[in-house]
């Protein structure tokens, strides 16, 4: 992982832990309403390559079926992989940023919310930026899209990625 103050500004600001700790977030608490549960710790590395890119971002519609939706939108799996794996590190930074702030727990394999962050705050960080609100909303939707598919294998297949 480049050091924070070597990083470019785009890369910086794109990809700073808080910005992808909201992205997370966001999807671990749709996905622990719907569950009871804390999400499964693996799923948390495919999140951060499909919210963030912006082909795959615009296209994510909750309300068709994920393996349906991969099957008319094949070519968010282009690259998928690539992108998955030069993010591992991002998405660390992020979860150690939620951690480190206590807003979420690991237990039993799972990421669990343990402060909830009030929708005021959410709105407030996305009334910034459509794009910003965009991602956290997209972020939910894929936290209805992997409570929906059960087995964490069938998600990590489907997106042709293994963890």
């Amino acid at each position: 992982m480049v050091q924070w103050d070597k990083r470019s500004p785009e890369v910086a600001n794109l990809l700073n832990p808080a910005f992808c700790a909201v992205i997370i977030y966001a999807t671990v608490a749709e996905y622990q309403k719907k569950a009871k549960t804390g999400i499964p710790f693996p799923l948390l590395y495919l999140l951060l390559p499909i919210v963030l890119h912006q082909s795959t971002r615009n296209r994510i519609n909750s309300k068709t079926n994920m393996v349906v939706w991969l099957q008319r939108n094949p070519d968010a799996l282009v690259g998928f992989p690539e992108r998955a794996r030069s993010l591992v590190a991002f998405t660390n930074e992020a979860i150690e940023y939620l951690l480190f702030h206590q807003i979420v727990n690991v237990c039993n394999s799972s990421l669990i919310i343990q402060k909830t962050l009030s929708k005021a705050k959410m709105d407030k960080l996305a009334v910034t930026d459509s794009e910003i609100s965009d991602c956290i909303q997209k972020a939910a939707h894929v936290g209805r899209w992997f409570y929906n598919m059960r087995a964490e294998e069938n998600i990590y297949a489907a997106w042709g990625v293994r963890p």
